[in-house]
């Protein structure tokens, strides 16, 4: 890769004979001990965990050289093996030849065109979430604002998934997923792992989350091979058949990918709009101006697809939020041989953590990169910046094939609640993050809702 000047590798914390800084980062969590490595010694740092020699990057061209340019030299490989043992081994995981036949199966599901047909579901979850709000006289005191999210956005990917809405028994499986990524969580830093045969608590919490969901979803395959294909996206992955090979998934590759779906298709939207709605309560400019755009384009009806091009502070509003709090705020590749970036020499094995929270940050590429400031997105803006100094869905050839639906999502809800109700921070949060899977409130954040038309 090509640089004005070659990129100075800061060696970070010394650490401890033998653990590196490996109980640091398990106080700290991964984040955390990434991004206080950036502020303390730079744009690439150094640094061991246990046996493990890891480097931090976080410029965009470093980001741009490691996941576009040289995909293939660095990999999901033990950096992500944790994760694989509690999601299985679907697109997020896979790599090599079993991760492109996936992605060619699955990349015709999730075309703009697909992704809209679930427009008029997304509307009415919105409009049943604000007709319950209408009845809660608890909303103008305050609710939790990410069980709310949550709920309304897991049954949009329940109906867009299943074809039909939440009951007791989907709850289940929700929460058997919730299961997996506490699973995750809890291992990923640990210094020890207890293998699986051993029946630790975390252990019989895994295998009771994978049963529940193996025998929820596998059965529901089952009823669709049976009773015939629907309108929904587990049908078309059940029809999705490779074009050379005539391949279709198998059962086990349809239960990880819908594992998959189901996490990232709530999740990620869920966190996006709770973290827009905080921002909101904080920044009554930018909550007016986006009042302004919903009632010139929309005048109180429920936004359509046709209005999406029509409302772009709404979008810069989103954009801005998943700058600050994206869904994909640490990356990890693996180093499958010796190579360089930037003039620093990466050995064999390496582990390889990126930061997009902290290039969303960087003052190199915005104007006011601790603020919320949705117009870091005028064209103007965006023209004059490295293209990978924003990846809030990843980059290069495995960006989120899920991008489209969480934004278009994000989008409808937004502006169906936004049309109603001013938002204000019902309790203090001292805006603490943790990254589990998605990035997270640290603590519950209260929001309360005052109707637009009281004042």
């Amino acid at each position: 890769m090509s640089s004005a000047a070659p990129a100075t590798l800061q060696r970070g914390p010394k650490g401890l004979p033998v653990l590196g800084s490996i109980l640091e980062l398990r106080r700290k969590g991964i984040l955390n001990f990434y991004y206080d490595l950036w502020r303390q010694y730079g744009d690439v740092t150094e640094s061991h965990l246990g046996p493990m020699h890891a480097f931090g990057f976080v410029r965009a061209e470093h980001l741009q050289h490691i996941l576009v340019h040289h995909a293939d030299q660095y990999v999901k490989g033990l950096s992500h093996a944790k994760l694989r043992v509690a999601i299985g081994n679907g697109i997020l995981t896979l790599e090599g030849e079993r991760w492109y036949r996936q992605h060619k199966l699955m990349q015709p599901t999730y075309t703009r065109r697909n992704v809209n047909g679930f427009a008029d579901i997304m509307t009415d979850e919105a409009q049943k979430l604000l007709a319950r709000w209408g009845s809660n006289p608890a909303l103008q005191q305050g609710v939790n604002i990410n069980q709310e999210m949550t709920s309304v956005t897991m049954n949009i990917i329940s109906r867009a998934v299943f074809g039909f809405a939440l009951g007791n028994e989907f709850q289940r499986a929700a929460q058997a997923l919730h299961s997996l990524l506490d699973y995750t969580a809890k291992t990923t830093n640990s210094i020890i792992d207890t293998p699986l045969f051993i029946p630790t608590a975390t252990n019989q919490q895994l295998k009771q989350g994978r049963r529940v969901l193996r025998e929820f979803i596998t059965r529901i395959i089952a009823q669709r091979r049976s009773e015939g294909l629907q309108d929904d996206l587990l049908s078309m992955l059940m029809s999705a058949k490779d074009a050379d090979t005539g391949e279709v998934m198998t059962d086990e590759e349809l239960f990880d990918e819908v594992v998959i779906t189901f996490f990232a298709g709530h999740e990620t939207t869920a966190s996006l709009l709770t973290w827009t709605l905080f921002l909101l309560s904080k920044h009554p400019d930018v909550e007016a101006q986006l009042h302004a755009e919903l009632d010139a384009v929309l005048n109180g009806r429920s936004p359509t697809l046709d209005d999406m091009q029509n409302l772009p502070y709404t979008r810069r509003v989103l954009d801005e939020t998943l700058r600050l709090y994206g869904p994909v705020p640490v990356v990890a590749r693996d180093a499958t041989e010796a190579g360089e970036v930037d003039g620093v020499v990466v050995p064999k094995g390496a582990l390889l953590v990126m930061l997009p929270y902290a290039t969303h940050r960087h003052p190199d590429y915005w104007e006011k990169p601790d603020a919320f400031y949705p117009d870091h997105f005028t064209e103007a803006q965006t023209a004059n910046r490295p293209r990978y100094a924003y990846l809030p869905f990843g980059a290069g050839q495995r960006i989120c094939l899920g991008m489209h639906f969480a934004l278009l999502e994000a989008t409808l809800l937004l502006a169906e609640i936004m049309q109603r109700y001013r938002v204000r921070l019902a309790q203090d949060f001292d805006g603490g993050v943790e990254f589990i899977g998605v990035i997270r409130p640290r603590s519950p954040i209260i929001l309360r809702f005052e109707p637009r038309n009281s004042a």
